[in-house]
C-alpha cells in the first residue's frame, strides 16, 4: 500500500448541528414574533418574508460598512451562560439577489465592546462565504469565560452594500446534558456486530453483516496538533444531522467517525475529558441511530499528533502511550452497551514499530471494560513493521486502506483512464499489503474479517470524460463483495475525495458536488432510493378483547421511487382504501393505516409489523388487565458489574405494570423498599404502578457475583453484582501546603477526596510532629487503617517551634504518598528602636514616639518591662499581649522624682527588644535676678515694707536668708521672719525693717535667695 504524502496536512474540520432542538440562547432566533431583538449602529436592520429560511420572516441586513462591529448586533444575557462551557453559534445566511455573486461574511462575539472575537469568517481560517443561490451556514465555537457584569454581544455582518438575508440564529451549549444521549444500561446482544470466523455477523442468530459505510471527520487537526490548537482554529462544521440522512438514502449503511485525542483532552491536562467531546460523539450516535446507521470509532490522531505525517514519535514515549490506553478505556467504559457503536479502530495508519505487540496492550485494556465490541487493527505504516499479524482475541476487524495505485488513485493531474477488470481488482487484494498474510488459495477467500478502513480516488476521476472513476468504484465494491470485505469510502465532504469537494459543505447548500459519484453511489451500494423516512405507529392498551383496532395514520416521507410494503399479523391500508394484508408499493407522501384483532385473552398484546423497503415498525394493541390480575408484567434489574467490594450495592428501579390489585412480593438474598420507602426484607404486597428497588452487600471477594431475587405474584427476576478486580491503588491525591502557620500549632489540611480504587485499601500516617488521619470528619488518629472510594480525608500536625520552618506529614493509601505540608511564619520582627526622652519633668508620665513593626508574617507576642505599652492607639496596658505586622506602638512611664536621674522602659516583640529611656533634668537653685525698689521720705523709726518679688527660674527649693538692722522677710503674704529658711519657685517674697531714726538717712536690708542678693533700701525724710 502506498503511503499518502500530502493529503493530511490539508485543515481538517469538526462537525456542526444545524438547527438543532434544544436550548437557544438568542431569543426568537427565526424571527418570527414580528418585533426584531437585533439593533445597529451603521447598518439597516428590517424584518423580510423574503429573508426567511423557514417560517414567515427573516432578517435583512444592509450597511455600507463591513466588520463585525457594524453589522447587526444582539445581546447576549450573560445570565443564561456558564463559565468553561463550550458554545456553538451558527445561522443560515443568503446574499440578497443582484448585489453579486458571492460574499464575506463575518459571526463573532463583541465582549465589552472590544474587536470581535472571530467565530467564522474572512479573519479565520474558514471562509464564511455567503451566495444568492442557496442558503449556507456561519458557525463558530466559543469556551465562555466572562463575569456577570460584562456585555456580550453576537454579530453577523457582510461585506460593505451587499444585502444579505439572515434566519435561525443559535448560540446553544455543547454539553451531554444538552445532547440527551444516555448510554445504556444493558447491552443488547441481539443487535451487537461482532466476528464469526472471517465474516462479520449481528447478534445472536449470527445474521450476516457487511458494512458498506463512509469517513466522517470530527475533529479540527489545526497546524500544530500538540499542543491541540486555540478554539478559534475549531470549526465543528462539516455534517448535520440531514448529512446522516442523505448517507443513509446513499445506501450507506455505516460511518467512520474520524476523532482525534484533543476532542476530549488537552495536553496541558492529560486524563481530564472534556464533557464537550462527549457531547460531540454522543450526537453522532443519535444521528446515527435515527438513521439506521452503525459506527467505527476511529481514533485518527492519537496524544501526539497524527502517525504517518511528521508525527511519529508515538511509539518511543510511553507517556502519550499510557494517555491513549486510558482514552480507550474511557472511550470503551462509557460506550461498552452502545450498539450503534459497531467497533473500534484504535489508531488511523500506526507508524510505530512492533504495533501488533501495543496493539495486543491497547485490546487488553479495553477488554477490562468492554468484552463484547468489535475491535479494528490496521495493518502497521512503519517502514519496519509491514503486514499483518493474527492477535490473541477472536473479535477483531483487521483494516487495510486502498488508494491503489496511489500514483492514479491520489493524482489530481494523473487522469489516464482506468481499463482494469474486476478479476484484476480480486487478484490484487488477494495480493495487497496485510491482506496476502490471511488469503487462503484453497477457498478464494481470507481467514480472518477484513475492513477497508478508506478507499477512493480523487473528483477528477469521476467528473473527466472517459477516466471511468466510477467503474473503479463499481469493481472496487464488487470486489470486497466477493470477499466479504467491509469498507468506508473516502470522504464524505473534503476537498481531494469527498463527495462534497469542501470542507464547510453541508446537503443542498451552495457548494461543489462531485455530481457523478454522489449520483452513482446507490445503485453501487445497491439501493435504488426505495428505503423511506422511519416512521412509528403509536401503541395501544386498555383495548377491550376479540375487537378491530386500528392504528394511527403516518405520512411515507423520504422516498425517491415507489417501495414494497408489507405487513406480517394484520393489515394496511393506503391513503383511506380498502384494508389488505398483500404486498403492494406506496408512494412518498402516501397515508397508512394498519388493523388487527385484539386478543382474546386479558392483558395480552397482539403485534403487527408494517414494512416499508427496509424500514419498520410495530403497532401493539394490549387488552385490558383482568379485573383480579395479580400477575405483573414481566420486569428486569439492571445487572451491575465492577461495583466496589463489601458495598451496600442498590438496584435500579422497576415500575411495577399489569395489576390491578395488591400482589404479594418477596425476597430472597437481599431487601426491597416501595417507592422510596424503608427496605425491608419481610414480605408485603404492592399495587400498580409502585416503584420497587433491591439492594445486597456486594461480595468482599474479587470478580465475585451476589444475587437478590424478587418475586411479585408468580414473577420474579434476579438483581445480580459482579465485584470488580480489587484495586487498591487510589489515584494520585495531594494536599495542599499551608505558609505563614503559627508556631507549635494545630494545623489541618484540607479534604482530599479518595478515588480510584474499587475496595478498602489501607492508610497510614508518618509519624511525628503530633501527625494524625481523619476520615468523614471523625476523630484522628495515628493507627493505621482502611478507606474505601469516595472517603474524604484530613490530616494534622504540630507546627515547627521555629520562624519559617516547615513539617511534612506523609499520608499513606494503597501504596500511593500524599504529602501534607506546613511551613511557619515569622514572628521575628525588623529591628526598632526609641528616641531618648532627656531633660523630662519630676515624677511625670511621658510618651516614647510611635515605631511601627515590621518584618512578621504572624502576631507576635508583645510585653513590657517598667511601664506600659499600647497599639494602634489604644489602651495603655502591662499585659503581654499580640501584635501583628505594620500594628503601632508606643510606651510610657512616669519620670524619676530626682534630679538628673533615668527611667528605663524595655518593649519586647518577638524576641527583639526596643528601649525607651527618660532622664529628669538637672537640679537649679539659684534664681533669676530680682530687685527691690528703694523707698525714699519714709519716716523715721518706722517700719518699712519692700514691694513683692517672684521667685523664678529655680527648680527646687533655695536657701532664703536676709541681714540688717531689724530685717525680715515674707513668703507669699506670711509672718515676717530673719532666721533663714528656703523658698520655691512661684513664691512671691517681701522684705521689712525699721526705718532710721534720723532724718535723711539710709537703712538697708539684703536679702539672699541661692546665692542671688538684693538689697532693699529706704531714706528718712
Amino acid at each position: 500500500m502506498k503511503r499518502k504524502t500530502w493529503f493530511y496536512a490539508l485543515p481538517l474540520v469538526l462537525a456542526v448541528q444545524g438547527a438543532l432542538a434544544g436550548t437557544n440562547l438568542v431569543t426568537d432566533g427565526g424571527f418570527e414574533s414580528g418585533s426584531l431583538a437585533w439593533a445597529s449602529t451603521k447598518s439597516i436592520l428590517t424584518l423580510d418574508p423574503v429573508a426567511a429560511y423557514a417560517g414567515q420572516a427573516g432578517m435583512k441586513v444592509n450597511s455600507a460598512y463591513s466588520g463585525c462591529a457594524t453589522g447587526a448586533l444582539y445581546t447576549l444575557n450573560t445570565a443564561n451562560l456558564q463559565n468553561g462551557t463550550l458554545y456553538e453559534f451558527g445561522a443560515r445566511v443568503r446574499l440578497s439577489s443582484g448585489v453579486g455573486s458571492s460574499a464575506n461574511l463575518s459571526l463573532g462575539l463583541i465582549k465589552n465592546g472590544a474587536s470581535p472575537i472571530t467565530l467564522d469568517g474572512e479573519q479565520s481560517s474558514y471562509d464564511a462565504g455567503v451566495y444568492p443561490d442557496k442558503w449556507t451556514q456561519v458557525f463558530g465555537v466559543w469556551q465562555a469565560s466572562f463575569t456577570p457584569t460584562d456585555t456580550l454581544k453576537v454579530c453577523i455582518s457582510g461585506a460593505a452594500n451587499k444585502p444579505f438575508h439572515v434566519d435561525e440564529v443559535f448560540v446553544k451549549p455543547l454539553t451531554t446534558d444538552e445532547v440527551g444521549y444516555q448510554p445504556p444500561a444493558t447491552l443488547d446482544t441481539s443487535a451487537l456486530i461482532h466476528a464469526d470466523g472471517n465474516r462479520l455477523v449481528m447478534g445472536t442468530q449470527k445474521t450476516p453483516f457487511l458494512m458498506k459505510g463512509i469517513n466522517v471527520y470530527l475533529y479540527d487537526q489545526g497546524n500544530d496538533v500538540d499542543p491541540p490548537p486555540p478554539l478559534d482554529d475549531f470549526k465543528y462544521k462539516n455534517i448535520d444531522a440531514a448529512s446522516y440522512k442523505e448517507i443513509r438514502d446513499l445506501g450507506f449503511n455505516s460511518v467512520r467517525l474520524m476523532l482525534s485525542y484533543n476532542l476530549f483532552e488537552n495536553s496541558t491536562a492529560p486524563g481530564v475529558y472534556k464533557n464537550e467531546g462527549w457531547a460531540l460523539v454522543d450526537r453522532h450516535i443519535q444521528w446515527a441511530k435515527q438513521n439506521g446507521l452503525r459506527l467505527i470509532l476511529d481514533m485518527h490522531v492519537p496524544p501526539g499528533g497524527y502517525q504517518s505525517n511528521d508525527f511519529t514519535g508515538f511509539g518511543s514515549r510511553a507517556d502519550l502511550k499510557k494517555r491513549l490506553e486510558d482514552l480507550w478505556v474511557a472511550i470503551a467504559q462509557r460506550y461498552r452497551n452502545e450498539t450503534t457503536i459497531a467497533a473500534y479502530d484504535l489508531i488511523n495508519e500506526p507508524h510505530i514499530n512492533n504495533w501488533f505487540i501495543y496493539a495486543q496492550t491497547l485490546i487488553s485494556k479495553i477488554r477490562a471494560v468492554d468484552s463484547n465490541h468489535l475491535i479494528d487493527v490496521e495493518v502497521s505504516f512503519h517502514p519496519s513493521d509491514i503486514g499483518m499479524y493474527k492477535l490473541a482475541d477472536n473479535n477483531i476487524l483487521y483494516d487495510v486502506h486502498w488508494y491503489e495505485p496511489w500514483s492514479w488513485a491520489g493524482s489530481h493531474t494523473n487522469n489516464t483512464p482506468y481499463v482494469g477488470t474486476l478479476a484484476q481488482f480480486k487478484q490484487q487484494l488477494r495480493e495487497g499489503e496485510g491482506l496476502t498474510e490471511f488469503y487462503d488459495a484453497a477457498t478464494d477467500s481470507f481467514t480472518v474479517p477484513f475492513n477497508i478502513g478508506e478507499y477512493g480516488v480523487t473528483f477528477e476521476k469521476y467528473e473527466l470524460a472517459g477516466v471511468n472513476g466510477e467503474t473503479w468504484l463499481q469493481h472496487a465494491n464488487a470486489a470486497f463483495d466477493h470477499f466479504g470485505i467491509s469498507r468506508q469510502l473516502f470522504h464524505y465532504n473534503e476537498p481531494n475525495f469527498g463527495i462534497y469537494r469542501g470542507w464547510n459543505s453541508y446537503p443542498n447548500e451552495h457548494t461543489k458536488t462531485t455530481v457523478a459519484l454522489k449520483e452513482a453511489l446507490p445503485t453501487i451500494n445497491g439501493v435504488n432510493g426505495i428505503n423511506p423516512d422511519a416512521f412509528s405507529f403509536t401503541d395501544q392498551t386498555d383495548v377491550a378483547r376479540s375487537t378491530v383496532i386500528t392504528s394511527d395514520t403516518i405520512t411515507v416521507s423520504g422516498l425517491k421511487v415507489a417501495a414494497d410494503i408489507g405487513v406480517s399479523e394484520g393489515e394496511y391500508r393506503i391513503n383511506g382504501g380498502a384494508y389488505t394484508s398483500a404486498a403492494g408499493t406506496v408512494n412518498n407522501g402516501d397515508t397508512v393505516q394498519v388493523q388487527h384483532t385484539s386478543s382474546a385473552s386479558y392483558a395480552t398484546a397482539t403485534n403487527t409489523v408494517l414494512s416499508i423497503g427496509s424500514v419498520s415498525d410495530t403497532f401493539s394493541s394490549t387488552t385490558l388487565a383482568d379485573p383480579n390480575d395479580t400477575t405483573p408484567n414481566p420486569f428486569s434489574f439492571t445487572d451491575q458489574t465492577g461495583v466496589a467490594l463489601s458495598t451496600l450495592t442498590e438496584s435500579n428501579g422497576i415500575t411495577l405494570g399489569g395489576i390491578n390489585s395488591a400482589a404479594p412480593v418477596s425476597v430472597t438474598g437481599g431487601e426491597y423498599r416501595i417507592n422510596g420507602g424503608a427496605y425491608t426484607s419481610a414480605a408485603g404486597t404492592v399495587n400498580n404502578g409502585d416503584q420497587v428497588k433491591v439492594r445486597h452487600m456486594s461480595s468482599d471477594l474479587s470478580k465475585t457475583k451476589v444475587n437478590t431475587i424478587l418475586t411479585i405474584g408468580s414473577v420474579s427476576d434476579t438483581f445480580t453484582s459482579t465485584t470488580a478486580t480489587a484495586d487498591t491503588k487510589p489515584n494520585a491525591f495531594s494536599f495542599a501546603a499551608q505558609k505563614d502557620v503559627p508556631l507549635n500549632s494545630t494545623v489541618e489540611s484540607a479534604n482530599i477526596t479518595v478515588s480510584g480504587i474499587n475496595a478498602p485499601a489501607s492508610i497510614s500516617v508518618s509519624s511525628g510532629s503530633g501527625s494524625s488521619y481523619s476520615v468523614n470528619g471523625g476523630a484522628y488518629s495515628s493507627t493505621a487503617g482502611k478507606v474505601s472510594n469516595g472517603d474524604s480525608v484530613k490530616v494534622r500536625h504540630t507546627s515547627s517551634g521555629k520562624s519559617n520552618a516547615s513539617v511534612t506529614t506523609t499520608i499513606t493509601i494503597g501504596g500511593v504518598n500524599g504529602a501534607f505540608k506546613s511551613t511557619t511564619g515569622d514572628v521575628t520582627p525588623n529591628t526598632f528602636s526609641f528616641v531618648t526622652k532627656a531633660s523630662a519633668a519630676l515624677a511625670t508620665p511621658v510618651e516614647s514616639g510611635v515605631v511601627t513593626i515590621g518584618g512578621i508574617t504572624l502576631p507576635t507576642a508583645i510585653n513590657v518591662a517598667n511601664g506600659e505599652y499600647r497599639v494602634n492607639g489604644g489602651t495603655y496596658t502591662a499585659t503581654a499581649g499580640t501584635v501583628s505586622n505594620g500594628d503601632k506602638v508606643q510606651v510610657r512611664h512616669t519620670t524619676s522624682a530626682s534630679f538628673s536621674t533615668s527611667v528605663t522602659t524595655t518593649l519586647t516583640v518577638g524576641g527583639v527588644n526596643g528601649v525607651f529611656k527618660s532622664t529628669t533634668l538637672a537640679k537649679d537653685t539659684r534664681p533669676d535676678a530680682f530687685i527691690f525698689n528703694a523707698q525714699t521720705g519714709v519716716a523715721p523709726s518706722t517700719v518699712v515694707e519692700s514691694n513683692a518679688i517672684t521667685v523664678s527660674g529655680i527648680n527646687a527649693a533655695a536657701s532664703i536668708s536676709v541681714t540688717g538692722t531689724g530685717a525680715a522677710y515674707s513668703i507669699n503674704g506670711g509672718a515676717y521672719t530673719s532666721a533663714a529658711g528656703t523658698v520655691t519657685e512661684g513664691k512671691t517674697v517681701k522684705v521689712r525693717h525699721t526705718s532710721s531714726s534720723k532724718a535723711l538717712t539710709a537703712m538697708s536690708s539684703v536679702l539672699n535667695i541661692g546665692g542671688v542678693k538684693s538689697t532693699f533700701t529706704s531714706t528718712t525724710r
